[in-house]
């Protein structure tokens, strides 16, 4: 099970900055890249599917033996029914009208891949307004969550399903959103989701204050680790898909490498935590939802950063 991870939109990046995007995570001991296999992408009409750039995708990093965590996600116009001129924020965040068409989606993906890949991560924080419109709903999300789920086992039962990355700890609201979720993922459990994930799933962001930092990272898992005790769930592993820290506002680029390095030193203090996904391979040209243009553990030049240094030296502790 890989514990060194990154994340990297490799679909939505350009063909020739591929290779040395790799070749990057090679040098730095990267063992999975996260990324999403959109339906807007593989699916922008009804019926007319297109695998071309994720198969050149997924065949360089499977040459180049880094594992693929796929996010299934993003819905197309023509499946939600919303008209994206009239959305504020990420339209392909609405769930399918039909449920039928998401299974199919998720049945085509998967019948593409599955040979290739082994986990499969369900929605990307369906606990966040800006990834689940119009609001987060846990009775929803535990129906597209079970839809993917009994897909994904027909197909492949071998497979192991991924919940969504939960913003934060899936407990406390996020800080930087106006929408307040709290207590989701009791909430997935109380909708009777248990069933349909087989790993627990987190994006704790803390910034480099001493109120917060690593510790309080910590302390964000450790209570999670407590609502799946709760819940009868002590045995699934628990993965954070997401965690970094941008520069800037007094945040240096040394002070993001040693909160790298303070985060993977706590996380393995914590026996159900298994794998750690840093956000974000390389800087982007522009921030989407905040921060993440200053994320990455290289420059948009190809720039290895402290970051990339601290990120080899735990992945090859």
């Amino acid at each position: 099970m890989p514990r060194f991870g990154v994340n990297q939109d490799f679909v939505w990046t350009k063909d020739e900055q591929i290779p040395g995007l790799i070749q990057a995570m090679k040098e730095a001991g990267v063992q999975a890249a996260r990324l999403p296999i959109r339906w807007t992408t593989v699916e922008p009409e009804h019926g007319k599917w297109d695998f071309r750039k994720v198969d050149r995708v997924i065949r360089a990093l499977r040459d180049s033996h880094i594992e693929l965590l796929p996010i299934l996600m993003s819905v197309p116009p023509w499946a939600s029914g919303v008209n994206p001129a009239e959305v504020k924020g990420f339209p392909d965040t609405f769930p399918a009208k039909r449920v039928e068409d998401w299974q199919e989606y998720v049945r085509q993906v998967v019948m593409h891949y599955h040979k290739e890949i082994r986990y499969w991560e369900i929605w990307n924080e369906e606990n966040g307004e800006d990834f689940y419109k119009p609001l987060p709903n846990a009775g929803e999300y535990v129906g597209i969550l079970k839809a993917a789920h009994d897909t994904i086992r027909t197909i492949d039962p071998k497979a192991k399903v991924v919940l969504g990355g939960l913003q934060m700890n899936g407990i406390i609201p996020n800080p930087w959103s106006p929408i307040k979720v709290e207590n989701f993922l009791q909430k997935i459990y109380d909708a009777g989701g248990k069933p349909y994930f087989d790993v627990v799933n987190i994006h704790p962001y803390v910034l480099a204050t001493k109120e917060q930092g690593p510790a309080y990272a910590a302390k964000l898992v450790r209570d999670t680790v407590l609502v799946m005790e709760k819940n009868g769930d002590r045995q699934k592993p628990l993965w954070i898909t997401e965690t970094g820290l941008g520069t800037g506002n007094g945040v240096t680029e040394q002070i993001q490498a040693e909160h790298l390095t303070g985060i993977y030193e706590e996380m393995a203090k914590i026996p159900q935590v298994k794998a750690i996904y840093w956000f974000l391979l390389r800087d982007m040209d522009k921030s989407v939802c905040g921060g993440e243009d200053s994320m990455g553990l290289i420059s948009t030049t190809g720039r290895r950063k402290p970051a990339f240094a601290a990120f080899v030296k735990v992945a090859k502790k």
